[in-house]
């Protein structure tokens, strides 16, 4: 393969970090998009003219697929927001991406983050594949810092 300056475009590296959780190593991360809702208004009359409008920011749900490890602080703050008793945590966090030789290139910080779902990986021995699981983190804001 050629090594050229692109090279350091590919997706391979990257990692989480929120505050008070280790940072973690991800093999898939989904939902770094932001996007502007619009809404139409058709003129009244025998006018058939319509205007759109820009309407409130979106921010998806951003969707993180690991390999299962030892390090269970995500599913610790997790479980937090299913007790009653607790009041939920929102975090400020970021997903960074580095170059091969481990340098950060960009970074998507993410702002007052909760977790609303964690999937557990597919236990099947006839698959012999890696336990995969999932955790997805709804956030109020995106944007991206470039180095």
């Amino acid at each position: 393969m050629n090594n050229n300056s692109n090279d350091s475009l590919f997706a391979k590296y990257f990692s989480i970090e929120l505050e008070g959780i280790e940072s973690a190593k991800f093999l898939y991360c989904e939902g770094l998009e932001a996007y502007n809702a619009v809404f139409e208004i058709n003129e009244g009359g025998l006018n058939t003219n319509s205007h759109k409008f820009i309407g409130k920011t979106k921010y998806p749900n951003i969707i993180l697929k690991n390999g299962v490890t030892e390090n269970s602080d995500l599913i610790k703050w997790f479980k937090e927001t299913t007790s009653t008793d607790k009041k939920i945590e929102r975090k400020n966090g970021s997903i960074i991406m580095y170059n091969p030789k481990g340098e950060e290139i960009k970074r998507w910080n993410f702002f007052r983050a909760i977790p609303c779902r964690w999937i557990g990986p597919l236990l099947d021995f006839r698959k012999r594949a890696i336990a995969i699981e999932s955790m997805e983190i709804a956030h109020e804001g995106l944007e991206i810092d470039d180095n």
